[in-house]
């Protein structure tokens, strides 16, 4: 990176404008992160463990054996179908393991997310020092004046602290993770997937069942009315959130990615200046990681509805029992 940074820096503060020198300083300025950004293209760090990487099924897995009332829980009891057939404590075990699932998946997803990010903020960051060394050596030539290299270093110092900040919310996220999955010396050298799955294609609907367990009724029950009222906030929270995560991947991206290239265009053009592209990188790294945010939250929310539904479903059942 350093050498290519020196490169293209130097093309510019000697204002170098031949057309093959144009050339090969639109492909160095293609290297500074965003172009790789919204396609994703980024070489992903290597794991450092020979260990195969924990899923997310892996870790429900390891943490149902964790924290799971083993005592009172019996094989059978896995599934609300069959509701009917379990005993008081198979019911409480069945509510216990999708509190479990949904604890579980949220560390999951929340540490999987903060990785992602933190890989598009280096992107962000590349940019940004560019800018600044860039802004550094023209004002050294009188191609820009102090007031722009000034901003230009402030901005880079914010970014610095920005991707500070992110690193520490890493490392409490593993933290988190660690403990969830009771992680000895050995486990923490195993590495949770790099990114998050895309959000489906269409949003969860609820069965009859469901919608019937969720529904207002003629009860008079706080704790029923508190339960269901739950149910249906949580529903209504995962096809907001579902929605904005759709509309990141679906339009904003799209659009993300057409306004850079026209932006490339332009720069070919010889229209704009290479300060235009390297803010553009940092726009996309920006775009990107709001979509990562927002693709977070749809999952976490999802496995909040699945518990929210259950409990409902308990709820439901309880009273028709009786």
């Amino acid at each position: 990176m350093k050498h290519i940074l020196v490169v293209l820096l130097a093309f510019i503060a000697f204002g170098v404008h031949a057309n093959s020198v144009w050339i090969e300083q639109n492909k160095l300025v293609g290297e500074i992160g965003g172009w790789r950004t919204y396609a994703k293209e980024k070489s992903s760090q290597k794991s450092t463990s020979s260990e195969p990487r924990l899923t997310l099924g892996l870790a429900i897995e390891r943490s149902l054996r964790n924290h799971l009332d083993t005592m009172n829980y019996l094989p059978g009891s896995e599934s609300i179908d069959h509701f009917y057939l379990l005993s008081p404590a198979q019911r409480s075990a069945l509510q216990q393991r999708y509190a479990i699932i949904y604890e579980t998946t949220k560390a999951y997803y929340e540490l999987v997310a903060l990785h992602e990010k933190l890989i598009y903020m280096e992107d962000v960051l590349d940019a940004v020092e560019a800018a600044t060394e860039l802004s550094n050596r023209m004002l050294k030539v009188g191609n820009v004046n102090q007031l722009t290299q000034l901003k230009q270093n402030q901005d880079l110092q914010k970014k610095r602290l920005q991707y500070l900040a992110l690193q520490t919310k890493y490392v409490e996220a593993k933290e988190r993770f660690i403990q969830r999955m009771n992680y000895d010396s050995r486990d923490t050298r195993r590495d949770v997937e790099e990114r998050l799955p895309d959000p489906p294609k269409e949003p969860r609907t609820l069965s009859s069942k469901e919608q019937s367990a969720m529904g207002l009724g003629n009860l008079s029950n706080p704790s029923s009315i508190q339960t269901r009222s739950n149910a249906r906030m949580a529903y209504e929270r995962y096809l907001e959130k579902y929605q904005r995560a759709k509309v990141f991947k679906e339009i904003i991206l799209p659009n993300q990615k057409k306004i850079s290239e026209e932006k490339l265009l332009r720069y070919n053009a010889m229209l704009i200046d290479v300060f235009h592209l390297l803010e553009d990188a940092e726009d996309q790294g920006k775009t990107v990681m709001d979509y990562i945010d927002a693709n977070a939250a749809q999952l976490i929310e999802s496995a909040r509805l699945d518990k929210a539904l259950i409990d409902a479903q308990m709820d439901f059942s309880n009273i028709n029992a009786r």
